[in-house]
C-alpha cells in the first residue's frame, strides 16, 4: 500500500482524474516547467532537480456541497412563508438554515487545512463575512423593530452566499501543486537573497521562507517522505489555498514571474527511484 502510494506521490491519483488504466501525465493543460536556470525534472525522469507534486482536486471536496447548500438556505424560507404547515415553522427553519451553514463553511475550511499550508486563520477563508456579519446582525432585529428586516436578512445571505462562491473561484486561480527538491538538512544554510523573509535557519517541517504578493505570498517550507527530506515551494493564497506557482494562470500575479525567475541556490540531491515512474515505464 505504501508503495502504491509512493508511485503516485508527485504525479497525483489517476482517479482524480478518471485516468482508468493509465498513469496521469507529466504535464496538464496550464502547467509549466520551472524557467532556466532552475534545475527541473518530472516523475518519468528523475535524477535532480525541482519537480511538481499535484495535490488533491479541490473540486472533489468543494463543488458537491457547495452546490447543495443554495438548496437548503432556499428551503429555510418556505416555514416562515408559508407557516401552519410543519409542527414548528421556526425549529425546521433554523435546521434548514444550519444545514446551509455546514455545507458553506465546513467544506472550505477542512479542504483549505487539508492542505499543506501554514495559513490556518478562519478569517482568511473566502467567506464574504462583511456581509455575513450585516445579515446576522439585522436578523434578531426583525423580531424587536419590523418583521421586513428579516426577509432583509434573508436576502443578505444570498448575497454573502454569491459572493463567497466567487471568493472560492479566486482563491483556485490555479491547481492545488506545489514544487519538491530532495535535500539534506544540512544543505539548508537559512540564506536567501532579498526579497525572501527567512523565518528559521535551522531545517525544519514547517514554513522556512516566504515572500509576499498582493494575493498571497511564496512559501517555502520543509517536508519529508519515506526518510527523504525535501525543499517545498508553493504559491499560497492569501485564503490558505495551495496553488501551482509554475501555471499559467499563477503567471499572471503581478511580480511573481520575474521574482521566480531566480532559482532557490540549493542544488538538492538526486531524486529517490520509490518516488518515480521510471523503473515501470522504461
Amino acid at each position: 500500500m505504501e508503495a502504491e502510494s509512493d508511485k503516485f506521490w508527485l504525479l497525483g491519483n489517476p482517479s482524480w482524474w478518471n485516468l482508468n488504466g493509465e498513469n496521469p501525465p507529466d504535464f496538464m493543460k496550464g502547467e509549466l516547467a520551472p524557467p532556466h536556470p532552475w534545475v527541473s525534472t518530472t516523475p518519468r525522469i528523475g535524477n535532480f532537480g525541482w519537480c511538481r507534486q499535484r495535490l488533491r482536486p479541490l473540486a472533489w471536496s468543494l463543488l458537491r456541497p457547495l452546490a447543495w447548500a443554495p438548496f437548503f438556505l432556499a428551503a429555510s424560507s418556505f416555514p416562515l412563508a408559508f407557516p401552519g404547515n410543519t409542527m414548528n415553522d421556526q425549529v425546521l427553519s433554523i435546521a434548514l438554515f444550519s444545514l446551509f451553514l455546514s455545507l458553506l463553511f465546513f467544506p472550505i475550511f477542512s479542504s483549505r487545512n487539508s492542505q499543506p499550508t501554514p495559513v490556518t486563520s478562519i478569517r482568511s477563508l473566502p467567506i464574504d463575512w462583511p456581509f455575513f456579519m450585516i445579515a446576522s446582525m439585522l436578523f434578531p432585529l426583525h423580531i424587536v423593530h419590523d418583521p421586513r428586516l428579516g426577509w432583509v436578512s434573508y436576502a443578505l445571505f444570498w448575497v454573502a452566499y454569491f459572493r463567497s462562491i466567487a471568493l472560492v473561484q479566486k482563491s483556485m486561480m490555479a491547481p492545488s501543486s506545489r514544487f519538491l527538491l530532495p535535500i539534506d538538512r544540512q544543505d539548508w544554510e537559512g540564506v536567501l537573497p532579498h526579497p525572501w523573509r527567512v523565518l528559521s535557519k535551522q531545517w525544519s517541517r514547517r514554513e522556512l521562507a516566504n515572500a509576499d504578493f498582493e494575493n498571497g505570498f511564496i512559501s517555502l517550507s520543509g517536508t519529508s517522505r519515506s526518510g527523504q527530506d525535501f525543499l517545498a515551494i508553493s504559491f499560497i493564497h492569501k485564503s490558505g489555498f495551495v496553488i501551482d506557482p509554475f501555471h499559467n494562470n499563477t503567471s499572471r500575479e503581478e511580480g511573481l514571474t520575474e521574482f521566480l525567475g531566480s532559482p532557490i541556490p540549493i542544488v538538492g540531491r538526486q531524486w529517490p527511484t520509490n518516488l518515480l515512474l521510471v523503473s515501470e515505464e522504461e
